[in-house]
């Protein structure tokens, strides 16, 4: 027997460049526009999967608003969540044909950013993507879940808050800061680790940017319906070791705050001069009911307070004196909360822009060779084809009474892998009650006592809302032989063992790597894998129906819409001039 040592590769040297690639209809955006980037065919051939769009972000806050807040965008979806629809054609010069579209794409990336994902990932994307991750600096110490959303420090990119040189927060601090937004596109082309013969077909890109109330929120740290016992705690009104609480009928400009929280310096507090807020007591039954509004004008550090213990407490001195009318005395351990979006703002309509917007372009050299190739082969095979794992939205509203509903499927994709159905919150809510979680939909349930509270502050996750089980019907059977329970999983007390492997399998199938279940019940899904390995499904011509009940003992509290993405082989075929698609 002979071993050759030396083979014959197939391989060729290519060079890679990276380009950047401007916005045709404009330089800055808002939202609810629309943004235009075109690939030229001049650019032959790409690398997908190494394309990412980048952009100035710059949160604008309500000029016609009397008080003051942190804003920033989702602490997970970050970046991505800014894009509400995604379409990418043909350029003109090859037709404008229509090769894959995504609405509300942002929901979809929230699945993968939630399922899959660890500490790694995170940590990039806070680099890259504009998202945040959870502080030692400022960490619970009640016993709250972890928080991504409470970065009050310099490493928040969203905003600053300035301090004078003994580091209180005098005057006016809170500064939005433009932060540079790396967004990696996550459609079936440019999620595509294969080189894409961009020469044939030119691509342009459109894309909807979401609402402004719809991305941007407040820090945890300082929402009353959002880990209430992640806020800072009132200890007295003289900082004293014989600490005196705020008696009603008394006025006062001044209290202090304990260092439970992590409230040891003014830059660990997350709010700031400007910002109106109020107290509530522990169980977050009664709430204070002051003669004027109480706005901070300086949050110190306290030498002298509570003897100088670990260097005192933070003092928080209001613009002036105001007296307590709830009728209860404010004592040690009430929770203090941002009251600027809460009751003393009637309307608010933050924006944000997006400017400077670009597509950078991986374009890779592949030589004369290989693209005299690539056109011999489609002149004698009659066409080139590209395989793309793409996703298609299939919508359905439900109202929150159909507690038995029949959600039928229009389905027309003949090679599906998996469908990944996410039933999220469509109640119509007012800016600021989004944003600040009012009367939004309880993720923790009765049962959460280590957050207290915690409400949804978006409408780009699903939400289990007291479902018992769910069944898909197609091929005319049941699929799976038995509904799949998730009663244990609405109730937001247990876990349902079968809906996660359900939706395991799904989004394996789907190319995303369910690395992280931790968010099964925040990120809600109802899922199933229509083929194992690499096997595909036909869904045409199938009568495709997901049953869902709601038999538990309390009724689905929010009308639903549900996004029921469709991940598919998408076949692209390019003949001649012509390019054809094969859902």
């Amino acid at each position: 027997m002979s071993v050759s040592f030396w083979k014959a590769e197939g391989n060729i040297p290519i060079e890679q460049t990276s380009k950047s690639i401007s916005v045709l209809n404009g330089l800055d955006f808002q939202g609810g526009q629309e943004l235009r980037i075109k690939v030229p065919p001049t650019t032959a051939f790409i690398k997908p999967d190494e394309c990412y769009i980048q952009g100035d972000f710059l949160v604008q806050e309500d000029a016609n608003a009397s008080y003051k807040t942190c804003l920033q965008l989702d602490e997970t979806i970050a970046g991505s969540s800014i894009i509400k629809d995604i379409s990418i054609y043909t350029s003109a010069e090859k037709g404008s044909v229509l090769l894959e579209q995504i609405t509300n794409y942002n929901a979809m990336v929230g699945i993968m950013r939630d399922y899959d994902t660890n500490d790694s990932d995170k940590n990039k994307r806070a680099l890259t993507e504009g998202a945040t991750v959870w502080k030692p600096q400022t960490r619970g110490t009640l016993g709250t879940t972890r928080s991504s959303c409470a970065d009050c420090t310099a490493t928040n990119p969203y905003f600053t808050q300035t301090r004078n040189a003994s580091g209180n927060k005098v005057a006016e601090n809170l500064e939005f800061t433009t932060t540079k937004l790396c967004i990696p596109l996550e459609t079936g082309i440019f999620r595509s680790s294969k080189v894409w013969a961009n020469m044939l077909t030119g691509l342009e890109i459109v894309i909807t940017l979401e609402d402004a109330f719809k991305v941007l929120r407040p820090l945890d740290t300082v929402m009353r319906n959002r880990r209430l016992k992640l806020n800072p705690e009132f200890h007295s009104i003289n900082g004293s070791t014989a600490p005196d609480d705020w008696v009603s009928g008394s006025g006062h400009q001044t209290f202090y705050l304990r260092q439970t929280n992590s409230q040891l310096t003014p830059e660990t507090c997350g709010f700031v001069v400007g910002e109106s807020v109020g107290l509530v007591d522990p169980t977050n039954s009664y709430h204070t009911t002051f003669s004027a509004p109480a706005v901070i004008e300086e949050i110190n550090a306290s030498s002298t307070a509570n003897g100088g213990t670990n260097g005192g407490l933070l003092e928080v001195k209001l613009t002036a004196s105001v007296d307590l009318n709830s009728g209860s005395d404010i004592a040690g351990g009430w929770f203090m909360y941002s009251d600027t979006l809460h009751t003393r703002t009637t309307s608010y309509a933050p924006n944000y822009k997006f400017s400077n917007v670009e597509l950078v372009v991986q374009e890779v050299d592949m030589g004369s060779s290989y693209v005299q190739a690539v056109m011999s082969g489609m002149k004698e095979n009659g066409m080139i084809v590209h395989d793309i794992l793409s996703c298609q939205n299939y919508k359905y509203s439900q109202n929150k009474s159909d507690v038995v509903a029949n959600i039928r499927l229009p389905l027309i994709n003949s090679r599906a892998k998996a469908i990944v159905c996410q039933p999220t919150d469509a109640t119509v809510y007012h800016r600021k009650d989004l944003m600040n979680g009012h009367q939004t939909y309880d993720i923790g349930g009765t049962g959460n006592a280590e957050d207290m509270t915690l409400f949804a502050v978006d409408q780009m996750r699903g939400i289990s809302d007291h479902l018992t089980d769910y069944q898909f019907i197609y091929d005319g059977r049941l699929q799976p032989s038995r509904p799949v329970r998730c009663a244990k999983t609405s109730s937001k007390t247990s876990i349902d063992a079968q809906q996660l492997i359900e939706t395991t399998k799904a989004l394996v199938q789907s190319d995303i790597s369910a690395k992280n279940l931790s968010e099964y019940n925040r990120n809600f899904l109802v899922s199933r894998a229509l083929a194992l390995g690499k096997g595909v499904y036909d869904t045409r011509n199938k009568d495709f129906n997901l049953q869902v009940n709601y038999q538990e003992t309390t009724a689905p509290t929010k009308n639903h819409l549900w996004n029921n993405f469709v991940f598919h082989l998408r076949r692209i075929m390019i003949k001649g001039d012509s390019v054809a698609i094969e859902y």
